[in-house]
């Protein structure tokens, strides 16, 4: 690995004769990006446990800034009475491909990462580039493999998870490569799309890339100062362990997928990481040969000992997946009463007791686009309603654990058509889901979209991740061709507090805020802050492409920034052909008060 840094050598390598000239050059580097390079070595703070247990109110440590993934920060400089004056501060041009990243902020310094593990440290307050580092590009197999979604702060390193499956601890202060770990055989097809947590000293990392001659994937932990495995979980089970007996007959070397492709909560108190995992592959279960059954643990919630990697409970949202709904978004930890309300909310633990308190993990966890909500120390199920137009969870076996799965929806027939919502892109997708300490309430960002599923003979290949069935896109019945939801849900009670619907996809994260104020993103390039109260539009910024990466907020100087990544992500334009853009503009937006 190389790092190159600003101001090297490279910079000044030039057909330059005259010495003087030549000092001339290097006083000008030095004056610059290498004087701030400098500074950064100097005044960069480590970033201890406790603050990542309690990050500064500026700073974003972590993907969804805090364990419990709210993606919700208490600054509130940028409020509802003045959001409307919002402006760009700063822009930067970024590589091209897929931006679905989290820039990382800490002591005024933001590390951006970027397509194909590409990754750059900026001053937060204008861009200025301090350090880049780039790794050599491996032409993996599988197509979704230069996804870079985050990394994650401690200490004075970044840690990083690789296209080429590999673990990177990177020195903060000048991208130096500290320790590099190989975790698994990239042309096997394995890779991380999804960042890292560091959580008790600990590199914790889901793989991804399940979908060939290899076997499952795994949730592993390295000691953060050498890169060391500590454990491994399988999300397939092994022989012998509780599950196995689930994929049937079906040998070893055929259980395929479970991959954990997206960063896991935690929560400090119980010690318990909260993972989700991903779809069995191949999508069908005639193509897999399962049968009926339940194929764990995939499309469930994971509950793990944080020091052993044991799993303490799961839950199963969607047992025997057929049409690739996956479960591996974003679970969100809440301390509230349950109260839910039966009018809003379509499944009730008729056990609960309402209007107790408690810990519970929530959100919308897969594509279907359902909030579960869950207890946070047991798994036991509490309620659940979905936010768009579904019809593949028509029930909840409370007792087993496990959503059920509509059973007139089985694929028997190798080229058997089925409409099917949502589509296998998700009435929710990779885009993150927030949640407001303010309002008690999550604020969703979903699709109402549907497909018409033929299942296909295939055999898996590398390349073939998305090749299990043929789809069809399609607008859900009733939704008047209106594709984009944006609905706010009460964590207490799951009812609707308010909900926006429009034309263009919302295909961003959501990010709430102290100021009172939601931001998220959508297929028409804009950028919006909505109120969290009421889902009014305060601020509108339209950008060069669409926003797919997850959006931040931070504080230098006395002044409060909001940063969004443009280019690449998912989107529904098929069905909004008016819609349109040029492909790429990769770029980040960062913008501030007058």
């Amino acid at each position: 690995m190389k790092t190159f840094t600003p101001g090297s050598s490279r910079s000044v390598e030039r057909n330059i004769s005259a010495g003087l000239l030549l000092g001339l050059v290097v006083l000008v580097v030095v004056s610059g990006p290498e004087r701030l390079r400098a500074q950064t070595e100097t005044s960069y703070t480590p970033v201890e446990p406790e603050m990542l247990l309690g990050p500064p109110d500026s700073d974003w440590l972590m993907w969804r800034r805090t364990y419990n993934h709210w993606g919700y920060s208490p600054l509130d400089q940028i409020d509802r009475s003045n959001v409307s004056t919002l402006r760009l501060a700063w822009a930067w041009t970024m590589e091209p491909g897929m931006q679905e990243t989290t820039p990382l902020v800490h002591d005024g310094v933001m590390f951006l990462p970027q397509a194909c593990d590409v990754i750059e440290a900026l001053d937060a307050r204008d861009g200025t580039l301090i350090w880049e580092y780039r790794r050599p590009r491996m032409e993996v197999p599988a197509r979704l493999a230069c996804a870079n979604r985050n990394g994650a702060l401690y200490g004075n390193r970044l840690y990083l998870a690789t296209h080429d499956a590999h673990l990177l601890a990177l020195d903060a202060r000048t991208g130096e490569v500290v320790w590099e770990r190989k975790v698994a055989d990239w042309r096997m097809g394995y890779h991380y799309s999804g960042g890292p947590q560091v959580i008790n000293g600990l590199v914790v990392a889901g793989m991804s890339g399940c979908y060939h001659i290899n076997t499952g994937c795994w949730i592993s932990a390295h000691d953060a100062e050498t890169g060391e495995e500590v454990w491994r979980t399988y999300t397939i089970p092994r022989p012998g362990e509780p599950g196995y007996d689930t994929w049937g007959e079906l040998p070893d070397e055929l259980r395929r997928g479970g991959s954990a492709w997206i960063a896991p909560s935690y929560d400090p108190e119980l010690n318990l990481i909260f993972y989700g995992v991903a779809v069995p592959i191949q999508w069908g279960a005639a193509q897999r040969g399962t049968g009926d059954g339940d194929v764990l643990f995939t499309n469930s919630t994971l509950a793990l000992d944080a020091d052993t990697g044991e799993i303490v409970w799961y839950f199963q949202h969607l047992p025997n997946d057929e049409w690739d709904m996956d479960h591996p978004f974003p679970r969100l930890i809440v301390e509230t009463r349950v109260t839910p309300d039966p009018e809003a909310v379509e499944w009730v633990n008729p056990d609960l007791t309402p209007g107790e308190r408690r810990k519970v993990v929530t959100g919308v966890p897969g594509k279907p686009g359902v909030v579960w909500t869950l207890d946070a120390a047991t798994g036991e199920f509490l309620w659940a309603r979905p936010t768009n137009p579904q019809n593949v969870i028509v029930g909840v076996d409370i007792e087993g654990r496990k959503g059920i799965a509509n059973p007139e929806l089985k694929l028997k027939e190798i080229g058997e058509e089925m409409f099917v919502c949502p589509s296998s892109l998700g009435g929710i997708n990779w885009q993150a889901t927030s949640y407001s300490p303010q309002t008690n309430t999550l604020y969703i960002p979903t699709n109402s979209v549907c497909m018409n599923y033929t299942m296909l003979d295939t055999e898996p290949v590398p390349s073939q991740h998305h090749g299990s069935g043929r789809i069809q896109i399609l607008h859900a019945p009733g939704s008047n061709e209106q594709v984009g939801l944006l609905t706010a849900v009460d964590v207490e009670t799951g009812r609707t507090r308010w909900v926006r619907q429009q034309r263009a996809a919302f295909g961003g994260s959501t990010l709430t805020t102290g100021g009172g104020l939601v931001f998220g993103s959508d297929d028409a390039r804009r950028f919006r802050a909505f109120d969290a109260e009421t889902g009014e539009v305060m601020w509108e910024q339209i950008l060069n492409s669409t926003a797919g990466g997850y959006p931040v907020t931070y504080m230098v100087d006395g002044v409060q920034y909001v940063a969004i990544a443009a280019g690449g992500g998912q989107n529904f334009r098929s069905l909004t052909r008016e819609i349109r853009q040029p492909p790429g503009g990769s770029m980040l937006f960062v913008f501030r008060l007058p």
